[in-house]
């Protein structure tokens, strides 16, 4: 199911670089159960897990950019979630952020609403009532959207990518309201951003991935402390990427990130040496269109893995690591749905292992994969 040309750079990856990495696994192990089904709305684009009314269980937020919403799931902690609950965005909610904005001990709601150029705040209630904040204006097409403390004030922040090259940062007054600080460029049409202290000087960094047909780097803006950040470092690599995230997969105690291109079907892994800068591994792929991703332990070995969601096979693939930074090949690969546009991980059942929600765009669904406790026992005795 490989494209050609990704089959030829992985296999000379493996002949010349990393051959350790290239031992054939068995057949896909039963890692997975049954998935479990719940509607959300037209064109669901994003979601987010979070703790939102305090009862210590993952809930789930789905943006639906069709229907101009978002449905909220509320976890049961045991795998199961609560009728829906769905809140008006504006038009074409494409990003979420969750945060405590107003210093109250409960989650919040940004919206970035990609139709109308703004950023809704919807502030969570102890009732488990939402309260809408008048949105700030950010500028055309905000695309991806982050929270943090960028100026160490103790009250959160946003930033904002817009797809039209530039990337913004909103300062919270700890009131649920924020206010449009610094601008920067950001060409080659910014796609995924996430917050993160690479550089350990404890001030907030970003993270950004590239969307651009000729895009072929990741950029890292280093946080000052007061609210700006440096001239940002190209880092090459990461084709046409689609998505960002981060985790620590060679176990150095450093956070490494890690891409996908959903159009060149190929994820590729930076590893982050602790001081700001990333080194690019060789491209490890997904099946056709990996987009969203989520890294943990699903093998059972107590090493960092990949779960990656194909968008054109309906399929979410587990890419096994080996903690330093490579992976074995090939890769498991388990059918989902049509379009798998969103992923997120967490322990929906409390067992102590990372459990999976999936979106399908086209069929307008949730799906609650839980891991089976049987399998991480057999790998554990075996």
């Amino acid at each position: 199911m490989f494209d050609n040309r990704i089959f030829l750079t992985l296999s000379l990856a493996c002949l010349f670089l990393f051959p350790s990495a290239c031992q054939q696994s068995g057949p896909a192990p039963d890692i997975f159960s049954m998935p479990v089904t719940y509607p959300v709305g037209k064109k669901p684009t994003t979601m987010r897990s979070h703790d939102m009314n305090g009862d210590g269980y993952p809930d789930l937020l789905i943006a639906n950019s069709q229907d101009h919403s978002i449905h909220y799931y509320q976890g049961a902690g045991d795998g199961s979630f609560k009728k829906e609950v769905v809140l008006e965005t504006g038009r074409e909610p494409m990003s979420l952020a969750l945060d405590d904005f107003n210093g109250d001990g409960i989650a919040d709601v940004a919206v970035g609403n990609y139709g109308d150029d703004n950023v809704s705040i919807i502030l969570g209630q102890k009732d488990g009532v939402f309260i809408k904040k008048e949105p700030v204006k950010v500028g055309r097409l905000p695309i991806g959207l982050a929270s943090g403390d960028f100026n160490n004030d103790e009250k959160v922040d946003l930033v904002v990518t817009l797809r039209f090259d530039k990337l913004l940062i909103l300062i919270g007054t700890g009131t649920g309201e924020f206010k449009l600080a610094e601008a920067y460029k950001a060409p080659g049409t910014p796609s995924s951003i996430t917050t993160g202290d690479f550089n350990n000087d404890k001030n907030l960094d970003l993270a950004v991935s590239f969307n651009a047909v000729r895009s072929n780097n990741i950029k890292i803006y280093l946080g000052n402390g007061n609210g700006t950040f440096q001239t940002p470092k190209k880092i090459k690599g990461g084709h046409q990427s689609s998505n960002i995230t981060q985790y620590d997969m060679n176990m150095d105690g450093n956070a490494d990130l890690i891409v996908s291109s959903t159009m060149l079907d190929s994820v590729t892994l930076f590893l982050g040496d602790g001081q700001g800068d990333f080194q690019a591994m060789p491209d490890f792929a997904g099946e056709k269109g990996p987009h969203a991703m989520v890294a943990g332990e699903f093998t059972g070995d107590k090493i960092p893995d990949v779960v990656v969601a194909n968008r054109r096979d309906g399929s979410v693939s587990v890419v096994e690591g080996r903690g330093d930074g490579t992976f074995v090949f090939p890769h498991n690969n388990y059918p989902v749905g049509r379009e798998p546009r969103a992923m997120v991980g967490a322990d929906f059942n409390r067992d102590g292992l990372e459990d999976l929600a999936v979106v399908l765009h086209d069929a307008s669904l949730l799906e609650i994969i839980l891991q089976k406790p049987s399998f991480q026992s057999k790998v554990e005795e075996g």
